[in-house]
């Protein structure tokens, strides 16, 4: 990476003893690998978190029945950040270089995978 923490196709292929052409190639693919995992990611935790609504409306309020409800959230919040973290790799390949979290979520750039 460069000192703005720009990927440097040169260095990487020559370390890899690679052609600048397939780093690029490889950096496509990952982009469309990180795309499609962003999309189904977040649709799944769409589906789970829905499907937890529905379960809290139905149960009883009762102690021993609600646990393993509010034991279920911790897979939708999992879900949900799995799928920023797949949507941030895509920003990085996107922009060829190491973005934050923050500069990611700030940006005024495409938002959503591509």
């Amino acid at each position: 990476m460069d000192e703005d923490r720009r990927i440097d196709f040169e260095a990487t292929a020559f370390l890899h003893g690679m052609k600048v052409w397939q780093v690029e190639q490889l950096v496509q693919r990952r982009r469309r690998q990180t795309a499609l995992a962003a999309y189904l990611l977040f649709g799944a935790a769409w589906a789970l978190f829905f499907y937890w609504l529905c379960e809290i409306a139905i149960t009883p309020w009762e102690s021993w029945r609600i646990a393993p409800v509010l034991e279920f959230a911790p897979f939708c919040v999992f879900l949900f950040l799995a799928a920023f973290q797949s949507a941030l790799q895509n920003y990085q390949l996107r922009t060829r270089r190491l973005a934050t979290a923050w500069e990611y979520l700030t940006t005024s750039e495409r938002f959503w995978p591509s």
